[in-house]
């Protein structure tokens, strides 16, 4: 498991456990509170990602051959699982990104309240962090 990972899955599966449904959710929007917005700026068509349904935006900086990424949305339970994914995938090489598979979605252990439309939107937030560190 990516290392970044395992404190949000503890977290998600011990302290906010399956049957405390909104305390997942609660979770999630706490890690998006605290995240940094997005200026209008970097709300820009360059830096959106499609296959979610609420708008979302993610940068990425390569620095020493590792890209680093950050990420917004207009959605409060989204940007924490924006912030969740970016945060896991930066600091890592092209070729480490582009053999991260789907289920690291699974691993975190998020409840079955996470909508299918909600898991889609995370795989598709992998693919897209896979599309922009292949340029």
């Amino acid at each position: 498991m990516i290392e970044e990972l395992e404190k949000y899955a503890k977290n998600l599966t011990e302290v906010y456990s399956l049957e405390e449904e909104m305390g997942q959710y609660q979770y999630l929007i706490d890690i998006g509170n605290k995240a940094p917005s997005f200026s209008k700026e970097e709300q820009v068509e360059v830096n959106k990602m499609f296959g979610c349904q609420a708008q979302v935006w993610i940068i990425s900086k390569l620095d020493n051959n590792r890209l680093y990424f950050r990420g917004d949305s207009d959605a409060a339970i989204v940007k924490g699982l924006v912030q969740i994914i970016t945060e896991a995938l930066s600091g890592h090489t092209k070729d480490e990104i582009q053999s991260i598979k789907h289920n690291i979605v699974d691993r975190l252990g998020l409840g079955p309240g996470l909508t299918v439309r909600r898991q889609v939107g995370m795989m598709a937030m992998i693919d897209h962090i896979k599309k922009i560190s292949s340029n």
